[in-house]
């Protein structure tokens, strides 16, 4: 189920569940890993190591050596991983939890597309 039926009927904290979902899912696809999720597919993906079989790496910018190149997907890698950490995991794992405020659900998904917009801009480096 998609973010939106869960946003429109006051369920902010499922639907910023559904969209971290979401964003994993699609970034399994796009990589063709469906033996990874979350820490253990971002990290891998964003890495500036060269690709290995089975473990393809998603680039942001061509590698032309630079500090920018580096930092980027280093703190792509970072983001998305804390991310998953602080938001789809708490949400998911956590029994008993308020549902969010609409504000706070808001900034989540805001943090989330950040990741989500990463991966699709991404071309796709394999081995």
């Amino acid at each position: 189920m998609g973010a939106r039926p869960l946003w429109q009927s006051g369920h902010f904290r499922e639907a910023v569940t559904a969209a971290a979902r979401k964003v994993n899912a699609e970034t399994q696809n796009k990589l063709g890993r469906k033996d990874a999720s979350e820490r253990r597919l971002f990290q891998p993906a964003f890495s500036q190591d060269d690709p290995r079989a089975g473990q393809p790496r998603l680039r942001l910018m061509d590698d032309d050596g630079s500090d920018t190149y580096r930092s980027l997907h280093r703190g792509a890698s970072a983001f998305a991983e804390g991310s998953f950490a602080a938001i789809r995991n708490p949400n998911s794992h956590a029994d008993g939890l308020p549902d969010l405020p609409q504000h706070e659900a808001l900034e989540q998904l805001a943090a989330l597309s950040v990741p989500a917009r990463w991966v699709d801009a991404a071309t796709v480096a394999t081995a």
